[in-house]
């Protein structure tokens, strides 16, 4: 994906004259912020939904982060980091790794029902259609708080495109457009729910049948009422008292126009408050040049497929090991070859704490490094080693694996199993962690609605 040079070059120009400049500092960090990650874990593990925004990484980041400078948070150079992450309880010192796994823990909680923000596309529930494994905003959250969420999330969209940490993030057309000024179709919201206006031409068709009386229509619409189904599942009326209100010859011209117009502006809420966040960080009329697609891109990135590992290799370099050896040639065999696109990803966030690659080369903040694997060097058994992953320096510690299959096997047991950021040899506090942020009333839990 090529950007046209002229728009990035606006940008870069905009945001160079709108960053937040400390004094004589090249690599700025932010304030620190503790985050209890166990805590935050368990709302997943308990199946709970965080409705205070309290308790989940993305809650304590919201209740540390809301009141502060927004230009000393958000409004900061590439590479840059928002804040210094401290684990809560774990001896995990703040490189850059832990705070890259912040963000990928964020991008996670909100993409799920731990948080009341997003839910699956229609078409992911149905199994059916485009855009299945994307979320879009959870239309009933309307609250006064629902709007600081979304808003406060906006704000991390801008500060991926400040600092180049792209976010892993899967939302479709009809949530990006609105950011840069564009207008919702209804390709848009048929491409999420393929179902959302199929009542509409049944309707339409029958009417345009001759011999067709009012007595006959009215009775097979009887059924049919003035509501409709959200991308939430839950059901709204389309005009006051709707869903007692059926639709007739009389007034199923009004019934397809507020259908229409429910299904275009079901998420205006929410991307008024997204926008609005992503404003404060990014001027919104230089976005408004870039299409929605360049803004996701700006944003996100596209992960890590097959066709990045050459530029990944590009930029590795080799301790006590080169490019030449059986292992380091096995090594990218599995990545090129074995793994798939969800497997690349999960390497890259094993080792770096961050899911997607850079646009370009230059845009690296580090290179990749494989090292050799100490501990097993002494064995005349390194198949029974693991590899070790250092985040904060995107460095893997690789054992000299005898096949391809013994590496696979090694390397997706760890990326798979160790998804935290700690070291096991002591803790950081002397008093017990309980690793609980306690609730009064916890809410009712969306992991039940088919997520």
């Amino acid at each position: 994906w090529m950007f046209t040079h002229p728009k990035i070059q606006l940008l870069e120009d905009v945001l160079a004259k709108t960053i937040y400049r400390p004094a004589a500092s090249k690599r700025y960090i932010g304030d620190a912020v503790d985050l209890d990650v166990i805590a935050a874990r368990n709302v997943t593990l308990k199946r709970q939904t965080d409705h205070k925004a309290r308790r989940t990484v993305f809650g304590q980041l919201y209740q540390q982060l809301k009141n502060r400078n927004i230009d000393r948070v958000f409004k900061i150079g590439q590479h840059h980091r928002a804040f210094k992450a401290n684990y809560v309880g774990m001896n995990a010192i703040d490189a850059g790794g832990p705070y890259r796994d912040a963000i990928e823990n964020l991008c996670r909680e909100v993409q799920s029902p731990a948080l009341p923000l997003f839910v699956r596309t229609p078409n992911g529930r149905m199994d059916a259609g485009t855009n299945r494994d994307s979320f879009v905003p959870r239309t009933s959250s309307k609250g006064l708080l629902h709007g600081a969420l979304y808003e406060f999330l906006g704000r991390f969209f801008g500060l991926a495109i400040r600092t180049q940490l792209l976010m892993n993030f899967n939302f479709p057309s009809i949530v990006w457009k609105p950011l840069v000024g564009d207008q919702v179709t209804e390709n848009d919201v048929k491409a999420i729910d393929k179902t959302a206006l199929t009542s509409i031409e049944p309707i339409q068709a029958l009417i345009l049948q001759k011999g067709v009386s009012e007595q006959d229509f009215d009775s097979q619409y009887s059924s049919v009422t003035f509501a409709f189904c959200q991308s939430d599942g839950k059901v709204a009326p389309l005009i006051p008292d709707g869903t007692s209100v059926s639709v007739t010859t009389r007034n199923y011209k009004l019934y397809i126009d507020k259908l229409r117009e429910a299904r275009l502006k079901e998420f205006d809420f929410h991307c008024k408050h997204l926008r609005k966040g992503l404003g404060r960080v990014v001027p919104s009329a230089t976005l408004s040049l870039f299409t929605w697609k360049e803004l996701e891109m700006l944003v996100c990135g596209q992960g890590v497929t097959k066709k990045h590992i050459p530029s990944l290799r590009r930029m590795t370099q080799y301790s006590s090991c080169t490019p030449n050896d059986k292992h380091i040639k096995l090594f990218w065999k599995m990545m090129e070859e074995v793994f798939d696109d969800e497997q690349r990803a999960k390497f890259i966030s094993f080792t770096w704490g961050r899911s997607r690659l850079p646009h370009s080369e230059k845009d690296y903040e580090q290179k990749f490094k494989i090292a050799s694997h100490y501990a097993s060097e002494a064995s005349d058994d390194p198949d029974s080693f693991f590899p070790i992953a250092h985040t904060c320096f995107f460095q893997i510690d690789l054992p000299k694996y005898s096949t391809l299959e013994a590496m696979t096997r090694r390397v997706l047991w760890a990326m798979e199993s160790c998804t935290s950021i700690d070291n096991d040899s002591y803790s950081t506090s002397t008093a017990p962690q309980i690793h609980e942020i306690q609730e009064n009333d916890p809410g009712e839990s969306y992991w039940d609605e088919g997520f």
